[in-house]
């Protein structure tokens, strides 16, 4: 590598790239101030034009458009097919479907599988790329802006600072350095963004004074796209420096929120019904237009109101242009109340459902910046304290595009001030938009030791699983860029084959000791660490020590050295290895599973059936919707719970679109509930449980069996999730038909021809949290009604389910006495199985082994197990009675003919 002549700093932003650098002297000083490279980039109208500014979005030509719009650059060897930068922001606003944009977020979005090609999310277009290929070709753009305006020293010979959220996990690190591999920036360092906010800040020798009676300075860094809340200690001057030394002590959680949900918020304002309805790439454009209007409404000496347009196109559901006012008041409203509300600093996060896939990525479903600092900041009360002897720190560093407006940076300090006992030093970049940039030049002018260096580590303590809830400290919190940690204890691990460790991070709380092992609690899964091991030795198997850093660059590595210390290997992560769904482990290690490369799609097409705008243009969409969702999504006892439960989320969101027929309630309903299932075991089924309840609590809208049945069947799905209170509600739907005074009732006898009637039996066997007193009572009522032949055998499943030795939810002191069952098997060993196959079932149930059961129950269990042979029923509830193992989970499924969603692993 050639000497360098420059030092770059590049922001790899979710709305906006800037890049910024220095010359260098021969002495290796810095050559002036940092300066912005202007970006040359094709317009609209095939022109170009210089910004200091790359918008981070790409627009991909269609068939049609190619010949007609000829993209050309300053420079040979470009993609012809794209284009990047302002001109695509134009370009897609006529056709959205074919924009790109957020690709920062996307590469940081765990639940897709960031090398295959989804963007842009839920269009149809044909040609879409991956995230790492947009992430790609958005530094290949930068990179030959560069090469152009300084051939002689070509951007892959310079020494280069690439910026990330500190948030970003280690996978998110590894796959941007790899976009920049690819797009031949083979040497660089990756820099967190609010440490290059730091480095710009201090850089200024009078602001660098202001912090020397501090003792903690806070950055919040908010973004486009990211939320980054960080700490960094305050040392005071030593004899040996002249200034205040910098230590970065804590770093929050990845926060998808920022300025882009501001713009969303804003665009709901114009007509909330249609834009509800707008494809995910629509609402995209719309929100670059709204984008523009916040900062005009929130800037110096705003109008009091704007008009904007906005183009037809697309979906069409905004048809032709139309304008429409946007006010300020309304803004402000909605950012006081909804983005930054005044809070306390104990204040809770809230859980629901705003803005959670507006546009495919998943923000945190609580708006409020102001909650989320808070949280922040009582996560790392202790180290504060230890910093300031208070429960805040006494300094503010403000940085990210959102705080261009000096209402939301006058309105963040006001919070903070709220909570300190005194007002707090407020730092602002005087330029917000490329502080990040120049810091990351400042950065590498103090790796060459010509200025104050920032001490950071690792942000979080690192583990790597070896063994069922078994995990061993790697990387402690704290531990320095290029410190190298051997564990002492050996592995074995077998040649030829893969070998993997899933790796995780632990809450900040939590002391982490090399190589001491612990159990999964306050540990979150990142991804998994994979190599091939082949070797230089004929051997089957081979002892290997694990050895961890983070290295220079910024990036996590493990190795793997054999004890014949000829042998090394690399663990790397392998995003693509996730599609494999066979893998247990990985599933169960990935909580649940990669979203399906089609999802975005299949929103679209609920969005398209379920809104009032798509129901008026595709009115018969309805009659297809299984068939149409199940070509998108494949075989849905395929689905993983990812996309299982990203389909709830949809679904919940267009719930109104239900009413339009009995037809649109019944798929709805039934979508519903099979996604759902069995309403527990993935985060967040508790909040999607309860919205559901709330949403239906009312019963069917149109009063036909065919919905009735999908309504009583949802409830049996998820009644695991169900409360108490809840499964009470549903006990006292069936009494009201089946108790005796409602089978004296003419009324309920009447109304009970349209609900459905089999289904509501079946929902009060799930009903596993009831009192005992009234499943006996069920059950009495139940046995009534089967000594009439006519009655379907549904009541012996539902017996079955009532009377079951093993509980779905595996609460066993919900379970009924032995007392109760014994009569009531005597009467089920009379019915012939033959023809009541459901009372060979709820035999089964009854009698299954069961930890603690008397010799009595024993000996029935043996009746039932003749009978079985004799009236030839299947063999697997036979194998279930001879089994000495007590039923797990997965069984009982299979007997009750309702499978869990794959990548759901229930704790018992």
């Amino acid at each position: 590598m050639a000497s360098p002549t420059f030092r770059v700093g590049i922001d790899l932003g979710t709305t906006n790239c800037v890049v910024s650098y220095v010359s260098v002297n021969r002495d290796g000083s810095a050559h002036g101030e940092p300066l912005l490279l202007p970006i040359p980039q094709v317009m609209a109208d095939g022109s170009v034009q210089e910004f200091t500014h790359l918008p981070s979005v790409i627009y991909v030509l269609a068939s049609d458009e190619k010949g007609k719009l000829d993209p050309v650059l300053p420079w040979r060897h470009h993609d012809k097919e794209k284009v990047v930068g302002m001109g695509a922001l134009a370009l897609g606003q006529r056709r959205a479907g074919q924009l790109i944009q957020s690709a920062k977020s996307w590469l940081s979005h765990r639940q897709i599988d960031r090398r295959s090609a989804v963007l842009p999310w839920g269009s149809e277009f044909s040609q879409k790329i991956s995230p790492l290929d947009a992430s790609q070709l958005l530094l290949l753009h930068i990179k030959q802006s560069w090469d152009h305006r300084f051939p002689e020293s070509p951007l892959a010979q310079q020494a280069i600072a690439l910026t990330l959220p500190a948030s970003f996990d280690e996978e998110a690190r590894a796959l941007t350095l790899e976009a920049a591999q690819r797009a031949g920036l083979a040497h660089l360092y990756l820099l967190e963004e609010p440490q290059a906010a730091c480095y710009h800040y201090i850089s200024d020798d009078t602001k660098l004074t202001a912090l020397a009676d501090k003792k903690m300075l806070l950055v919040v860094d908010i973004g486009g796209g990211t939320s980054d809340f960080s700490l960094v200690a305050i040392q005071p001057a030593s004899r040996n420096t002249s200034a205040v030394s910098l230590k970065r002590i804590a770093v929050g959680e990845h926060l998808l929120l920022g300025g882009d949900n501001v713009d969303q918020a804003l665009a709901f304002q114009l007509d909330p019904k249609q834009i509800s309805a707008l494809s995910a790439s629509r609402l995209a454009a719309l929100v670059q237009q709204t984008r523009q209007a916040k900062e005009t409404l929130l800037g110096e000496e705003a109008p009091e109101e704007l008009t904007i347009t906005v183009l037809g196109g697309g979906s069409r559901l905004i048809g032709g242009s139309q304008k429409f006012t946007v006010s300020r008041l309304a803004l402000l409203e909605q950012i006081d109340s909804g983005f930054c509300p005044h809070v306390s600093l104990d204040a809770a996060l809230l859980k629901n459902d705003y803005a959670m896939h507006t546009l495919g990525l998943p923000y945190e479903s609580d708006p409020a910046f102001t909650r989320h600092l808070a949280a922040f900041l009582r996560q790392h009360q202790a180290d504060i304290v230890a910093a300031t002897g208070s429960t805040m720190p006494d300094a503010v560093l403000f940085n990210g595009g959102f705080f261009n407006s000096p209402v939301l940076k006058e309105r963040l300090l006001e919070q903070l001030n709220q909570w300190s006992s005194a007002p707090l030093l407020a730092c602002v970049a005087d330029e917000p938009n490329d502080a990040v940039a120049k810091g990351a030049v400042m950065y590498l002018n103090a790796l060459a030791g010509q200025s104050a260096r920032i001490e950071s580590g690792v942000a979080h303590s690192l583990y790597l699983k070896v063994g069922d809830d078994q995990f061993v400290g790697v990387l402690p919190k704290g531990t320095l860029k290029g410190d190298e940690i051997t564990l002492d204890q050996t592995f074995s691990v077998t040649l030829g084959q893969q070998v993997q460790f899933p790796l995780y991070r632990s809450d900040d709380h939590i002391d982490c000791h090399v190589a001491e092992v612990r159990g999964e609690a306050g540990l979150h899964y990142i991804s998994n660490l994979m190599t091939e091991l082949d070797a230089s030795v004929d051997a089957q198997d081979v002892a290997v020590r694990l050895s961890v850093q983070m290295t220079e660059v910024g990036v996590l590595q493990v190795t793997l050295q054999a004890e014949n210390q000829r042998d090394t290997w690399r663990l790397d992560f392998s995003t693509h290895a996730k599609t494999d769904i066979g893998s247990s482990q990985q599933e169960s290690d990935d909580q649940g599973g990669l979203l399906h490369s089609n999802m975005g799609q299949a929103e679209e097409h609920l969005a398209k059936c379920f809104s009032s705008a798509g129901q008026k243009q595709y009115p018969d969409l309805v009659k297809s919707l299984k068939q149409d969702i199940d070509q998108l999504l494949g075989n849905r006892e395929h689905w993983n719970l990812a996309t299982s439960r990203r389909l709830v989320d949809k679904l919940l969101m267009v719930k109104s679109g239900r009413m339009k027929s009995p037809q649109h309630e019944r798929q709805w309903l039934q979508l519903l509930g099979y996604c759902l299932r069995p309403g527990y075991g993935a985060a967040d089924d508790l909040a999607r449980v309860q919205q559901v309840f709330n949403a239906v609590k009312a019963g069917a809208q149109s009063d036909t069996a065919p919905v009735w049945g999908q309504y009583w069947t949802l409830f049996r799905r998820i009644a695991g999730g169900l409360s108490v209170e809840q499964q009470q509600y549903f006990f006292k739907q069936f009494s009201q038909y089946y108790s005796p005074s409602g089978q004296r009732s003419r009324d309920k006898m009447k109304a009970l021809t349209t609900k459905s009637s089999d289904d509501l039996i079946r929902l009060v066997g799930a009903l596993e949290q009831l009192e005992n007193d009234d499943k006996v009572i069920t059950i009495d009522w139940l046995l009534k009604r089967l000594q009439k032949t006519s009655e379907p055998d549904t009541a012996w499943w539902t017996i079955g389910r009532i009377a079951s030795r093993h509980l779905l939810s595996g609460q066993q002191d919900r379970r009924i006495d032995e007392e109760v069952l014994f009569p009531i098997l005597d009467k089920v060993i009379k019915e012939d199985w033959k023809k009541r196959k459901q009372a060979g079932l709820a035999a089964v149930l009854m009698t299954q082994m069961s930890v603690g059961e008397s010799d009595t129950l024993s000996g029935y269990r043996k009746k039932v197990a003749k009978k079985l042979k004799k009236d030839k029923c299947p063999p697997q509830w036979l194998e279930r009675l001879e089994s000495k193992v007590e039923i797990n989970t997965d069984e009982l499924n299979a007997l009750v003919g309702e499978s869990l969603p794959m990548g759901l692993r229930l704790s018992e």
